[in-house]
């Protein structure tokens, strides 16, 4: 059997059987771009949509102290993950 790898318009939709494989195993837009002017950067995947964002060093700090790696654990109920 295959499966559509794609929609018509080229997008991989929620509920497509590769969604969440292809979502978390693509880098976001332009971090190599941020890299460059952030040498010390990070990813964090955002609380509300779960996508991967290039952050900068305070901004990773603000992650984990302001509880938004916590609510991300929290609705993905992922026992995995470390802090």
């Amino acid at each position: 059997m295959t499966l559509p790898i794609e929609t018509e318009s080229g997008l991989i939709l929620p509920g497509h059987p590769w969604f969440n494989s292809y979502l978390y195993g693509t880098l976001p837009p332009g971090w190599r771009n941020f890299a460059d002017h952030n040498p010390d950067f990070a990813f964090v995947a955002r609380a509300g949509s779960g996508l991967l964002e290039a952050v900068s060093e305070d901004e990773l700090e603000e992650y984990w102290e302001g509880g938004e790696y916590d609510q991300l654990i929290e609705e993905r109920g992922d026992d995995d993950c470390y802090r």
